[in-house]
């Protein structure tokens, strides 16, 4: 179909190697070794990022017609975001969020015990916060809430040195694919609340979008390394926001 030397012919067999190296990880994920990760070479994430495009764009083009015939709309903190000055939109969007969304969901997903503790006491602050409200325990709420904030912050800071050198826990390699998969739901699932409706459940097929962004991103920190995936998170949004906004000029009813 293509010559041998084509530029055509050899991008399709780049983007063919890259798409198959993606599905088999997908298939059974697995932690690579520290000297397996290094040896992707940047220029990959390129057709990595190009089959991230292609798979959402196919997804974009059956969604698209379903938001418009069922009427989906922005929830209300989206619709105020896209009302903000162009700077704050592409720094809140492009910039900060994919940092702190990728922190959150996949900076710790190599397993390393040093990044697994600071999750974990995320965590943990999470669920106390959340008891301490609910219980309501004696005392000023600021001064309780203090005190929790700076055990965990104390706990944290002394399992991270403490388990700064440590290897890959078994039990996390033996869990990982589950890890893994659960990561990429979750991270697609709380973007429901970027659309507006009053039944959750049926707004999450207009979330595949962040979902296999969830996978995408997951297989380059695990393939390349911690800055793969932010700065294909922050690519991603940079060309989704612009279609955005462009939607958002053309057809403003759908704020």
């Amino acid at each position: 179909m293509f010559e041998p030397n084509s530029t055509i012919g050899w991008a399709t067999d780049r983007l063919t190697a890259t798409t198959r190296d993606l599905l088999t990880f997908l298939r059974a994920p697995k932690l690579a070794d520290t000297e397996l990760q290094r040896t992707g070479k940047p220029a990959d994430l390129i057709w990595l990022f190009a089959v991230n495009c292609m798979i959402v764009a196919a997804i974009a083009i059956v969604l698209f017609p379903m938001m418009l015939a069922f009427d989906i709309s922005m929830s209300n903190s989206m619709a105020g975001l896209f009302q903000r000055p162009i700077w704050q939109l592409l720094l809140i969007v492009v910039i900060v969020g994919p940092i702190v969304e990728e922190l959150m969901f996949r900076s710790w997903l190599n397993g390393s015990p040093r990044l697994l503790i600071p999750v974990f006491g995320l965590l943990v602050w999470m669920g106390l916060t959340y008891s301490y409200e609910q219980v309501g325990w004696p005392g000023p709420a600021a001064i309780g809430t203090a005190v929790l904030l700076a055990i965990i912050v104390a706990a944290v800071l002394i399992g991270v040195i403490l388990f700064w050198k440590r290897p890959v826990p078994g039990w996390y390699v033996r869990i990982f694919p589950v890890v893994f998969w659960v990561q990429a739901l979750l991270f697609g699932s709380v973007h429901v609340f970027n659309y507006a409706g009053d039944n959750p459940a049926a707004l999450l097929p207009f979330v595949l979008p962040q979902t296999v962004g969830g996978l995408i991103w997951g297989y380059a920190r695990i393939r390349y390394g911690w800055w793969a995936n932010i700065a294909m998170h922050m690519a991603y949004n940079l060309i989704a926001t612009s279609g955005l906004v462009y939607v958002l000029l053309t057809r403003p009813n759908i704020l």
